[in-house]
């Protein structure tokens, strides 16, 4: 190569480049994708939760209200029972029985009366 041209070479200046800046990210403050979906399947499950602490307390509610109603109903046979068991006692006293006995036309004989159990 003369030297002529080697000159010309040495001094020709080949562009640099620059480095070209990387563009930074700046965060803006806005919620993300990712941030979006686990809100919204956060929101489901609280829902989920929700409904079924609500839908619990009801079942509660009404099963006791049935378990009130079922146990006034057993009070009320209980004193149903009671006045039933009352008329068999006053009903089956002896004399009572004797005079309706009498009452029909029959007659108490001693010697045909058995005991079937003692009073000891």
């Amino acid at each position: 190569m003369s030297p002529l041209v080697q000159r010309q070479a040495e001094t020709h200046t080949y562009p640099v480049k620059e480095k070209q800046s990387k563009k930074q990210r700046v965060f803006k403050g806005g919620i993300t994708k990712g941030e979006k979906l686990i809100y919204c399947i956060a929101l489901v499950a609280l829902l989920f939760i929700l409904y079924n602490v609500v839908s619990n307390y009801a079942s509660i509610y009404v099963l006791n209200h049935q378990i009130q109603q079922q146990e006034q109903k057993i009070e009320d046979q209980r004193n149903v029972n009671e006045s039933l068991s009352l008329q068999v006692t006053e009903l089956s006293d002896p004399e009572r029985i004797l005079s309706e006995a009498k009452a029909m036309g029959m007659v108490l004989d001693d010697k045909n009366v058995k005991f079937t159990h003692s009073n000891d």
